[in-house]
């Protein structure tokens, strides 16, 4: 949305004509009676802000009648002023505009009336599509949601902590092997387990008794606690085998801290490890080792650790870097930058390991021929032939690679990481593509494809006198060429369950749709329909808050990116006047359905890094004082009402209020999205930004993949953005690069 100007002119009324460019569309206010018609000579789309006598600031998509862009503001008495302006796609220039802010006064002269279909500031604008909500947001989940069984127990003699976990390669800091965050051949057989650590110091004894209970027979598996690493970095001071009480439960236990050389005591760091023996005969290894936790005797719960020393001895990670609450990732160790978007949630609940690397492997697989993208895995026979016919990508990971964000291609070749959403200008589905553009097909001609022609490249100067360069890319289309579209990148997946659980009355407590607090943001939520119920969601997911709920974005992902029916989607992406393209079914029942779900809502949130780093530390001052927090919001806390008990009640540090904004002309594309305008997005999380590089092995930013850095990707920031940008803009080199730091390290 645009800041309104202070100081303008009044006028009544005037179409007024973009100076200097022929390609301007006219645009003005006509008086008609106790209303205004505000008007956009263009049948693309085009969005009115506008300020009614002073008050806070309004922004909606305005409506195609008689061949214009129209709103209607009613209720006007003679001396009522309007501040406005508009944004609007400009076809033959393919870009967005916007105009001057423009004073209009009502004189309550009385022309023709508008017509009874124009939008009116008595309420939402007119709907878009059959799909728009109605009525009031309703929570995803409340005090009467079925929970799962937390993951600390309190008892009168004990507090006792369970965490699944799956098997590891070698030991956490072995980082001359990089093979501790990797993941096996035949992960999902056999190779899940649970720790079940019985502490009874918290309450006064003397014991800590910890229990391994299996899916799989194991032999003679090894029990260590309290790290050593003197000798070796996988040396502990407590070595024992755990006793079998049956093929799948194991028992330990230690009263004794020998790195201390006393008793325990409640405080104390108990880091442990259990080594893996699988009774054989198994297919595949047999021998492994398992996550490394620490434990801090009486405090109930593993904590993410940090290392010191040249032993890098753990130690609990301060607070400030538990981007992902108790769900955030110990220190890496291993040296394996690729893989920090892979791992589990530290605080594992034992109930989730199993389906976690279940979902992990549909996740891998081809849904064409069933085969797994890692060797070594047989292929999922019961997903083979379920791909498309027209679709995107065979796979999730396909698109997801390493689970991170994705990285434009060479120019002039297919789109084939990103999602080319289509459409009408009104929302509607495109007559002969549906919603999206689908490079492929399983047979026969694919609908058609997108690529990026080229780059259109400007230059800029820094206050300082510094030079950057920003670029935009030039879309082309092979077979069918989209009036409206928008193309988006894969964007990361870490964190998303724990967005989910963030309650709706935090997120809306967030918004300021009208600007009442002047400070030129004016965040909104996103409602959306939920294609189940139908009831009206508060939008979390996709580039534009477009999905309430981490299923449904799995679902609809493996709908219109796979060719893959749910019971959530049951019909493919089909254009109503789209040919060999129908029918419903239910290809991905709902077990493997939920299993692919849980497993990308628990994916770990790696931790903040550079926790004393002064200038990492001035960065965050100058991220704050610029105005970026006022989107990119730092601490929100989720519900304790969430079914996974592995995300309830966390604080995280997600850097998002989940909200829309309009983020200016530069960023604008001519698809509407739901309520949503072609100017708005939703903000993007900022945790893990800082692995970018590592993970996806290069950096591309914001929707469509253009910013080639952080630096870029800030400049591009216009609307509701526009001042912050500006701030950092005017920032010396040395308080720009402070501030790099802070994002670098989250």
């Amino acid at each position: 949305m645009r800041n309104r100007a202070t100081g303008m002119a009044v006028v009544v009324l005037v179409a007024t004509l973009l100076v200097g460019d022929a390609f301007a569309a006219t645009y003005g206010v006509t008086p008609s009676g106790s209303s205004a018609v505000f008007y956009v000579d263009t049948t693309a789309w085009a969005d009115i802000h506008y300020v009614r006598n002073n008050q806070g600031q309004l922004n909606y998509r305005m409506a195609i009648v008689n061949g214009r862009n129209q709103y209607t503001v009613t209720g006007l008495s003679a001396g009522d002023t309007i501040d406005y302006s508009f944004t609007y796609w400009d076809v033959p220039c393919n870009c967005a505009r916007d105009t001057a802010w423009t004073r209009y006064t009502h004189s309550g002269t009385n022309p023709p009336p508008p017509p009874p279909d124009a939008g009116t500031d008595a309420g939402t604008p007119p709907p878009v599509d059959a799909g728009t909500p109605t009525g009031p947001i309703v929570p995803l989940y409340n005090s009467t949601t079925p929970l799962e069984p937390s993951t600390v127990q309190e008892t009168a003699t004990a507090i006792i902590t369970r965490v699944g976990d799956r098997v590891r390669d070698r030991h956490a800091r072995e980082d001359m092997f990089q093979a501790y965050d990797h993941y096996l051949s035949l992960y999902f057989q056999h190779r899940t387990h649970h720790i079940e650590i019985i502490d009874e110091v918290a309450k006064g004894g003397s014991r800590i008794t910890v229990n391994l209970h299996t899916i799989y027979p194991y032999d003679r598996p090894d029990f260590r606690a309290f790290f050593r690493g003197l000798n070796t970095v996988a040396e502990y001071f407590h070595n024992a085998q755990f006793t079998a009480v049956n093929d799948y439960l194991y028992t330990a236990s230690v009263n004794y801290n020998a790195k201390e050389g006393r008793a325990i005591r409640v405080g104390d760091r108990m880091e442990l490890e259990v080594g893996v023996f699988l009774r054989q005969p198994v297919e595949g290894r047999f021998n492994y080792y398992s996550t490394t936790y620490l434990y801090m005797v009486g405090s109930g719960g593993v904590v993410p650790f940090d290392v010191t020393g040249a032993i890098r001895d753990s130690i609990p990670m301060p607070e400030a870097g538990w981007l992902g609450g108790r769900t955030t990732l110990s220190s890496p160790q291993s040296n394996e930058p690729d893989n920090r978007f892979l791992q589990m949630a530290n605080n594992l609940a034992p109930v989730s390991a199993q389906p976690f690397v279940e979902g992990r492997r549909i996740h891998h697989t081809h849904f064409g021929d069933g085969s797994h993208s890692e060797p070594g895995n047989p292929a999922l026979t019961q997903h083979q032939g379920k791909l498309g016919p027209n679709y995107v990508a065979p796979s999730c990971v396909a698109c997801h690679v390493q689970n991170g964000r994705a990285l434009p291609p060479a120019t002039n070749t297919t789109l084939t990481k990103y999602v080319v959403k289509v459409g009408q200008a009104n929302g509607a589905a495109d007559p002969f593509l549906g919603f999206r553009l689908q490079p492929r097909r399983t047979s026969g001609t694919p609908e058609g494809e997108a690529r990026i022609a080229n780059w259109t490249y400007t230059s800029g100067t820094f206050a300082d006198g510094t030079r950057y360069e920003l670029r935009k890319p030039n879309y082309s289309f092979l077979n069918n060429t989209p009036t409206n579209f928008s193309a988006r990148i894969t964007p990361q997946l870490v964190g998303m369950g724990l967005l989910e659980a963030v309650p709706e009355s935090a997120i809306l407590a967030l918004a300021d749709p009208t600007d009442s607090n002047g400070d030129g943001i004016s965040g909104r939520a996103h409602q959306v329909r939920d294609p189940l119920t139908g009831v009206t969601r508060l939008g979390r997911f996709g580039w534009k808050a477009s999905t309430a709920s981490v299923r449904q974005q799995v679902a609809e992902a493996l709908n219109s990116d796979i060719g893959v029916t749910t019971s959530v989607y049951p019909s493919l992406d089909c254009g109503p006047s789209q040919q060999g393209c129908s029918g419903t079914s239910n290809e991905l029942n709902n077990t493997d359905l939920d299993k692919l779900t849980r497993y990308i809502s628990l994916l770990g949130v790696p931790a903040r890094r550079n926790l004393s780093d002064a200038t990492a530390l001035r960065g965050e001052t100058l991220f704050n004082n610029a105005g970026c927090a006022r989107c990119h919001t730092a601490t929100l806390t989720t519900s304790a009402y969430h079914p996974h008990a592995e995300l309830r009640s966390q604080t995280i540090r997600p850097y998002t209020d989940l909200l829309l904004h309009d983020m200016g002309a530069g960023l604008a594309d001519n698809l509407p999205d739901g309520q949503a305008t072609g100017a708005e997005w939703r903000t993007a999380p900022l945790w893990g930004i800082g692995l970018t590089a590592g993970v996806s092995g290069g950096e591309a930013y914001l929707h469509d993949g253009r910013a080639r850095n952080l630096t870029e990707a800030i400049l591009w920031h216009g609307g509701e953005a526009q001042a912050a940008r500006n701030n950092f803009a005017n920032m010396n080199s040395a308080d720009r690069n402070a501030l790099l730091a802070f994002l670098r390290s989250l």
